[in-house]
């Protein structure tokens, strides 16, 4: 590895440490001004991104408690409805190209996706059938869209629970849907784990087999290449939750 990267490797380490912007480590000198002077901007971000997300695939494990729980707590703050897209997403895939599908790492990372999963879901659907009309009529002034799409979705509640509430959870808008749908219809709770269960092999796996092939397919593509390697990963995403959004909008105008 090359000076100027093994400086921006440690400056990286150094900015997740003390949680500083990308922008904010330049300005501190964590990253030397002598590089800033041979390398564009766009390179040396690319080269602290290429540094930051290697670093993160390295520091999960049982040796890092606070990583795991931050994964936790995103996890369920997504299912209830506060999103940081791609995040999790990039984690997975990241971690599974850098170190591979069979490693400790990527074990912690679906189980902490599980759990958070069971947790944030089980949150909304206790709620729901706890306080049922009322809690309904609550989110729905705060959200037009999860009042309008729950009034559809609890219609659908009927013999093919278990696969109706994995398509919606698979489907970008619909997860907080079905899971207060669940509750105010009162559906056996063993079926929305099932339910939870069922698509988080789907998507995980999906994230597991495309980071596997990502490994394979650019084995010998060095580390500086893996800014952009995840950001191929997000753009195909990006792209296919456009066309779910603009398929189920042609679908509803027909």
């Amino acid at each position: 590895m090359s000076p100027s990267a093994n400086i921006l490797l440690y400056g990286a380490r150094y900015v997740l440490s003390v949680k500083l912007s990308p922008i904010e480590a330049i300005q501190a000198g964590v990253v030397p001004t002598h590089i800033l002077c041979n390398n564009s901007l766009n390179h040396i971000m690319i080269d602290w991104i290429n540094a930051a997300l290697a670093t993160l695939a390295a520091s999960i494990s049982v040796d890092n408690p606070a990583g795991l729980v931050a994964i936790l707590s995103i996890t369920v703050s997504c299912d209830i409805g506060i999103p940081f897209p791609f995040v999790l997403d990039t984690i997975l895939f990241f971690t599974t190209y850098k170190i591979g599908a069979f490693s400790w790492p990527v074990l912690l990372i679906i189980l902490m996706l599980l759990a958070g999963r069971l947790l944030g879901t089980s949150i909304l659907y206790w709620v729901s059938l706890l306080l049922g009309p009322r809690f309904v009529d609550w989110i729905g002034k705060r959200s037009k869209f999860l009042r309008r799409n729950l009034e559809q979705f609890q219609n659908r509640l009927g013999r093919w629970t278990i696969p109706v509430i994995v398509v919606a959870r698979l489907t970008p808008g619909l997860m907080q849907v079905s899971s207060v749908a669940a509750g105010t219809v009162r559906i056996r709770y063993y079926k929305l784990v099932l339910a939870i269960v069922f698509s988080s092999i789907i998507y995980d796996g999906t994230l597991i087999i495309l980071g596997t092939l990502a490994r394979l397919g650019f084995k010998d593509v060095g580390p500086e290449y893996s800014f952009w390697i995840v950001l191929g990963l997000v753009a195909i995403m990006a792209v296919v939750f456009v066309a779910i959004h603009l398929i189920r909008r042609r679908v509803k105008l027909s």
